[in-house]
C-alpha cells in the first residue's frame, strides 16, 4: 500500500469521527430535560372519631372522642368535621345506640342525645324497664331527688280496720328498695332569681316484676320515694315481697264519745297495739 492510499484512509477516518461527533452534539442539544413533578399532598380534614371501643348503652363524655385526620374526598355524609358546626362538647352526655370501634368515625346515627327519641331506651340496662311514678315535693324527698339517685318506693293507703268498733287504718308498705332514678322532670335555678320548678313525675329503672308491683302501688294509694345515701346504693333494685313491718294509725270513738287513737305495729304476721301520747 502506497502512501497516498494511507493518507486517503486516514482522512476518511478523521472525517467519520468528526461527523459522528457533530451528530451526537446535535442530538444532545435537541433533547428536552425531563421535569419530575413532586407528588401533591391531598388536602385533609379532621373528623370526630372514637378514642376507645364504645358499647351499646354506654354514656359517653368529651374524653371518649378525638379529632382524626381524614382525606377530604373520603368524608362521607354524616361525619362530624372539625370547624363545620358541631364540636366534641356537643356529644358529651350522649348514649351509644350501636357499637363503635376505636378510631371509627362518629355519626349522629350511632349516638342518642338527651331529648332525642329513643334516648330513654338506650339508657336502660338490658332486661330492665322504665316506670313513671307521680311524685310531689312532699312525696319526693322535698325535691332533692335527681337522676342516678337511688330510692326506696313506699306506698301508703287506707284500709278497713280489723277492730270491732271500726275506724280508719292507714298503712305504709315498702315495695322496692334501691331503685335507680333514670329521669325526673325537675330543674333548679342558678341563684339569679330564676324560679325553681319541682318535678311531678320520676322515672325508675325496675325489673318487670318490680314494675308490676309499683304500678299496682300507684293505683292503690300514694307513692313516696325515699332517698338513699350514696354509700348505700350497691347492687340493683330489690322487690320486697314479705316480712316488712306495716304501720297503721287508727282513730275510733269509744263508748263515752271520746276520740281514741293508737298505732298498730305488724311484723311478720304478729300485731301489737301501742297507744299514742295523750290517750287515757
Amino acid at each position: 500500500m502506497n502512501a497516498v492510499r494511507i493518507a486517503i484512509l486516514a482522512a476518511a477516518a478523521i472525517a467519520a469521527i468528526a461527523v459522528a461527533f457533530f451528530v451526537r452534539q446535535a442530538m444532545t442539544g435537541n433533547e428536552t430535560p425531563q421535569v419530575v413533578e413532586a407528588p401533591q399532598e391531598r388536602p385533609a380534614v379532621r373528623i370526630l372519631a372514637a378514642r376507645n371501643d364504645l358499647a351499646t348503652g354506654a354514656r359517653v363524655g368529651a374524653a371518649d372522642f378525638y379529632w382524626q385526620a381524614w382525606p377530604d374526598e373520603a368524608v362521607a355524609p354524616g361525619y362530624v368535621v372539625e370547624g363545620r358546626g358541631q364540636g366534641i362538647e356537643d356529644f358529651a352526655g350522649s348514649v351509644v345506640r350501636a357499637p363503635i370501634s376505636q378510631g371509627e368515625p362518629i355519626t349522629g346515627r350511632r349516638l342518642v342525645q338527651p331529648g332525642d327519641a329513643g334516648f330513654m331506651a338506650a339508657v336502660l340496662t338490658p332486661g330492665m324497664r322504665a316506670v313513671a311514678v307521680p311524685i310531689s315535693a312532699e312525696r319526693g324527698a322535698g325535691g332533692f331527688i335527681l337522676p342516678n339517685d337511688r330510692v326506696d318506693v313506699i306506698v301508703s293507703f287506707e284500709e278497713e280496720s280489723e277492730s270491732r268498733r271500726g275506724g280508719r287504718s292507714f298503712v305504709a308498705r315498702t315495695i322496692v328498695e334501691n331503685a335507680r332514678v333514670l329521669a325526673i322532670d325537675q330543674t333548679f335555678g342558678d341563684g339569679d332569681g330564676e324560679e325553681v320548678v319541682l318535678g311531678e313525675t320520676a322515672t325508675l329503672e325496675l325489673t318487670l316484676d318490680q314494675a308490676r308491683a309499683v304500678s299496682l302501688a300507684v293505683a292503690r294509694g300514694e307513692v313516696h320515694l325515699v332517698l338513699r345515701s350514696l354509700t348505700d346504693n350497691e347492687g340493683g333494685p330489690t322487690l320486697v315481697s314479705g316480712g316488712e313491718p306495716v304501720v297503721s294509725q287508727s282513730g275510733v270513738d269509744d263508748a263515752d264519745g271520746r276520740r281514741s287513737s293508737h298505732v298498730t305495729l305488724i311484723r311478720y304476721g304478729r300485731a301489737r297495739q301501742v297507744a299514742l301520747a295523750g290517750d287515757e
